[in-house]
């Protein structure tokens, strides 16, 4: 094979123009437009599996489909072709075409994120392969597709590469601290996972006894208070019994520096068990049903900042101003085995949630999904369970010390405990197969699963998209029918800014910088572009920022998406809530308003 194709990092593809390490030819991802970059990103994600045109479209383009999709799809791969391997014959390429769809074919070219799926493959089945396991952190030198961090079709690829590379980290840290002779390289590796992913116990408790091996027991508590930190901040449980006891014991009985006879012996973490018969059943594909949409309410990720709860009497406060939502609430409460809520960012699922959980605390746990990294997988049941005082922390915590699914005992134990009652899952998307298997079996033994997601679409292709569903609720935003003209104008029908409080654009600004991260930078641009010059056309804002018109009407639908832009006769966009326009011109200096201004009229 002549062409090796990169996508761990920024995509770059390198043709070899004659035999041995001579001249080669190199195309990057900034090199191709934009849309044929993401086929290529798409199919290398999915290589070796045949696409069809519907699916590879709808990763692409989203919602935002061409007319005539499959023909633009025809022409990109056209491009990619021409391009990635000039005078090579179609039936030569490494994009093939087949049944109707299109494949990246990796016996026809290198491609980095197969051979660390190769490479992954053999870690598991040899756990000792130490060499395998420097190998994964070689390849993965960063995540996938970095031109398209934020895709959807991206998000898959990126998180199975962190959790490999955490694994990987996390095995080699492992295996040096069971020799007792670098506890220092212990701490680098446990330091390079936890910035990969911020709630891997077992990092923590890796460099933990690192620090009691250097002799350093003020270093063992400041490894225990960032985890406490990290997991308390963004998921709101405190650190496993496994962790807190290592804590009390290396406090207790602080080992000697490098003393090989007390160091950490234990054996490699087996590969994950073999799943158990029924656990995985396909999924009903016929009962989803999608009920009137519904208003929306502030997303607690979308306040401005606050103090968590000092005390159980504090924590059990009711929302300050949760609008409406009866109806819907019972639902959540008293409806069908399986509901879906979805919606937009800031929609209000979050906020539906916590309030099923304040209403129903006696019937319903909520629990929060693990995140693209997925290192945390049972954090949401270790919270469910806990709220409604059934907690299983040892069997959950050496399911995940062991790297395996519950086992059917288990899970039926947890079952009988919470029989009847709602098990709620926020933000599911990212809940791993075994995740899925395990509510699906709690469901059919009398428990009553909600989850929340974005998108339909954007489950499709992921395990939760197997779970299947009773009944999909669809929140919508405020509107005219909900509040007066005057505060709809003021917030833009954005439930977090309906009643801001006094740091009212603090509070704008924060949920602006929330909804917009995920965007590409020229959005955030955007948004002080119309700040400082009011309603403008698109092909303006294209020449004020310097933009191509095509990347200003991919960051436009992504802010109205988002609820932050509204759309205006002529091709105008604007700010939608006038809090949200007010603090991102606060941050836009007089001289530079002026400058966009001339820009602007000089244009």
């Amino acid at each position: 094979m002549d062409v090796d194709v990169r996508v761990l990092g920024r995509i770059e593809v390198v043709e070899r123009l004659g035999d041995g390490p001579g001249p080669a030819r190199r195309v990057t991802g900034d090199d191709l437009p934009r849309r044929a970059r993401q086929v290529l990103g798409v199919l290398a994600a999915r290589h070796d599996r045949v696409q069809s045109k519907d699916a590879l479209a709808d990763a692409v383009w989203g919602e935002d489909l061409p007319g005539n999709h499959a023909a633009a799809l025809e022409h990109y791969v056209s491009v990619l072709r021409r391009t990635l391997q000039p005078g090579v014959p179609t039936a030569r390429s490494f994009i093939v075409t087949r049944a109707g769809g299109y494949l990246f074919a990796t016996d026809r070219a290198r491609l980095d994120l197969a051979e660390l799926r190769t490479a992954v493959r053999l870690a598991e089945a040899q756990p000792g392969r130490a060499d395998v396991r420097e190998l994964i952190v070689r390849l993965a030198v960063d995540l996938p597709f970095g031109e398209d961090e934020y895709a959807e079709w991206a998000a898959p690829a990126r998180a199975e590469v962190r959790a490999a590379v955490v694994g990987a980290l996390l095995d080699l840290a492992e295996a040096e601290a069971a020799t007792g002779a670098d506890p220092a390289r212990v701490q680098r590796l446990a330091r390079d996972a936890i910035e990969l992913e911020p709630f891997a116990e077992r990092a923590y408790r890796m460099g933990m006894r690192a620090s009691a091996a250097l002799g350093r027991p003020d270093e063992v508590v400041r490894w225990y208070d960032q985890c406490r930190r990290a997991l308390d901040q963004e998921l709101g449980i405190a650190p496993s019994a496994e962790t807190a006891a290592l804590l009390a014991q290396l406090r207790d009985n602080p080992a000697p520096v490098h003393d090989r006879r007390r160091g950490d012996r234990r054996r490699p973490v087996p590969a994950p068990a073999p799943e158990p018969e029924g656990m995985r059943g396909p999924a009903d594909a016929g009962r989803l049903a999608v009920v009137r949409e519904l208003p929306t309410v502030p997303a607690p990720s979308e306040r401005a900042p606050h103090r968590p709860p000092s005390s159980e009497a504090e924590s059990h406060r009711p929302a300050s101003s949760f609008l409406g939502r009866e109806a819907e609430l019972r639902v959540l409460a008293h409806g069908p085995g399986i509901v879906h809520v979805v919606g937009p960012a800031g929609a209000g699922k979050s906020a539906a949630l916590g309030r099923l959980r304040e209403t129903e605390r006696a019937t319903v746990g909520l629990g929060k999904g693990p995140g693209p990294g997925g290192a945390l997988r049972l954090g949401w049941l270790r919270t469910v369970l806990r709220q409604l005082h059934a907690p299983a922390d040892a069997v959950l915590d050496a399911a995940m010390a062991e790297r395996r699914h519950l086992t059917p005992g288990e899970l039926d134990d947890i079952a009988e405990r919470i029989e009847g009652k709602t098990v709620a899952v926020d933000d599911a998307e990212h809940l791993d197969a075994d995740s899925v298997a395990e509510l699906r079996w709690l469901r059919e033994r009398g428990v009553r699963v909600v989850v929340s997601y974005r998108y339909p679409s954007g489950i499709a292709g992921r395990p939760l998209g197997e779970l299947g569903a009773d009944l999909v609720l669809r929140l919508a935003p405020l509107g005219a029918a909900e509040l007066d003209p005057a505060t709809l104008e003021r917030s833009g029908g954005i439930p977090a800014l309906v009643e801001p409080g006094p740091a009212a654009e603090e509070a704008a600004m924060h949920l602006a910088r929330q909804r917009t991260r995920w965007m590409p930078p020229a959005a955030w641009e955007i948004l002080r572009l119309t700040a400082a010059l009011g309603s403008l056309r698109v092909e303006q804002v294209a020449a004020v920022g310097g933009f191509d018109v095509d990347e200003v009407l991919a960051a436009v639908d992504q802010l109205v998406h988002a609820h932050l832009l509204a759309e205006g006769p002529g091709g105008h966009v604007r700010h939608r809530s006038g809090l949200v326009r007010n603090a991102v011109a606060a941050q836009i200096s007089a001289a530079h308003g002026h400058q966009l201004r001339t820009r602007l009229t000089a244009g």
